[in-house]
């Protein structure tokens, strides 16, 4: 499973612009969660009440559900594959072939390649308010429809009267090891506003069979587990965890109150998974992040058996740039920014410590530092400082240990995502015209992939 494997910078440029008013390695199953899916659906689309699903697209019979729903892909040789969004439409970049347009009628927005690469989901909308989600192979064949815009409209229950200009996808991404797409929906409206339906749907994209997870209300944002057979689903308020099919629902294995982003946007929290599917931790902003003195972020701890969170520690973060990815992919370790001083000058120090809070110690103070993410091997870390001093630029530092420059510049490097532990994707701002590059930690220079307006990219590798 790929942690931040997708970017969708016009998302993290809406962060940016927010601020200044105010990312795991693939994983073999260790089961087969294709065989789970088969044989546990029919419970799913009953059992679920009052949630239940209301339509199963193609419902599939057992003895044909496994490569109706999805089929364990095959291992491939590890190949970087890197779709991403180009001039408003998809593109490829393959290792040793270079890009290719994968599409030519533009209006893409958004792109995700499955783990084994051969296949390219997209949303197109070439008529405002009627998206749609596509599939395409990465040769650039077999272009299909997964979800029309038909599809999306048909999935409003609500009142005529408060119809949404249209319904759009709110979040979208492969289970580990499949061709199944999973996805939930939000309404589109002409003016400002983001928020979710809390749904949860998935569709094949070999056999396009759909199926209805969770109705709105009732499901919310996921993240799977590295071995594909857990889902912990969120809303604004809660985390639930499910199989990957909907069944064995555990909800509300912890609630917490909503946190005023004082924007147009309802904050969800952004939970971690152990790399052997055994737990989660994540890390909860205070209801209101501007009250004076700070409240604390408090960290939690989930297991995946049902039982009730448990309080780990609390952390003083920076409102604002809310420790999403705080949390060190072998849960041992948190970062993040405190803000000290006098408010204006914009000072923050950058603190480590244990998943627990304990071991707290300030790695770089006095400057305008942020935490921005840890690398797969958890013992290092990027953080960007903004400021003026000797630390200006994107860096990688080490756990106990000194830190690498990426970039004298703070403004230049956006996006990045760690292939592994040494090579990373990014956005490069070239004056204005957007590079996507790949590099290696200390190598002696990037490769150039694209250059263009590029706004979204995911890889497999």
């Amino acid at each position: 499973m790929k942690k931040s494997a997708h970017i969708w910078f016009v998302a993290t440029t809406l962060m940016v612009v927010t601020l200044a008013c105010g990312s795991l390695p693939i994983a073999s199953p260790t089961l087969d969660v294709n065989d789970v899916v088969a044989t546990q659906l029919a419970a799913t689309l009953t059992a679920l009440a009052p949630g239940a699903p209301q339509q199963a697209t193609s419902a599939p019979d057992l003895a044909t559900a496994p490569p109706s729903l999805a089929s364990t892909l095959p291992p491939l040789p590890r190949l970087l594959r890197v779709a991403y969004v180009k001039d408003n439409n998809a593109w490829i970049w393959t290792e040793g072939i270079g890009g290719m347009p994968l599409t030519a009628s533009g209006g893409i927005q958004d792109v995700r390649i499955s783990d084994d690469g051969q296949v390219v989901v997209y949303v197109r909308e070439s008529v405002p308010f009627r998206p749609e989600i596509r599939a395409i192979n990465s040769d650039g064949s077999g272009e299909r429809i997964l979800v029309s815009s038909a599809d999306f409209l048909a999935t409003y229950s609500g009142s005529p009267g408060d119809a949404p200009s249209g319904i759009g996808v709110f979040q979208m991404g492969w289970r580990p090891g499949s061709h199944v797409l999973y996805y939930n929906t939000r309404p589109l409206f002409e003016g400002p506003g983001l928020m979710g339906y809390d749904d949860l749907r998935m569709v094949n994209a070999d056999t396009l069979d759909r199926v209805t997870l969770f109705n709105p209300g009732d499901g919310g944002m996921f993240y799977f587990s590295p071995n594909g057979a857990q889902l912990a689903i969120l809303t604004p308020t809660s985390i639930s965890l499910a199989d990957a099919d909907g069944s064995n629902l555990r909800r509300n294995v912890l609630t917490f109150a909503s946190v005023i982003t004082y924007s147009e946007y309802l904050y969800y929290p952004h939970p971690v998974w152990a790399a052997d599917s055994s737990a989660l931790r994540v890390a909860i902003p205070p209801a209101d992040p501007m009250l004076t003195p700070l409240n604390p972020t408090g960290l939690w701890y989930i297991p995946i058996d049902g039982s009730p969170a448990v309080f780990s520690g609390n952390i003083l973060a920076l409102p604002f740039a809310w420790p999403d990815t705080a949390i060190s992919p072998d849960l041992s370790r948190v970062g993040y920014a405190m803000p000290v001083g006098v408010p204006t000058d914009n000072l923050r120090e950058l603190h480590l410590a244990n998943a627990d809070s304990s071991g707290d110690t300030v790695y770089i103070g006095g400057e305008s530092a942020e935490f921005t993410g840890w690398l797969p091997n958890s013992a290092q870390f990027v953080f960007v400082v903004r400021g003026s001093g000797v630390t200006r630029g994107t860096h990688v530092g080490s756990v106990g240990g000194g830190y690498t420059t990426l970039s004298t510049d703070p403004f230049l490097m956006h996006a990045i995502t760690w292939v592994d532990s040494t090579h990373f994707l990014y956005l490069w701002n070239n004056s204005g015209a957007w590079e996507l590059r790949y590099n290696e930690l200390g190598g002696a220079g990037s490769t150039l992939l694209d250059t263009g307006q590029i706004w979204s990219y995911d890889y497999s590798n």
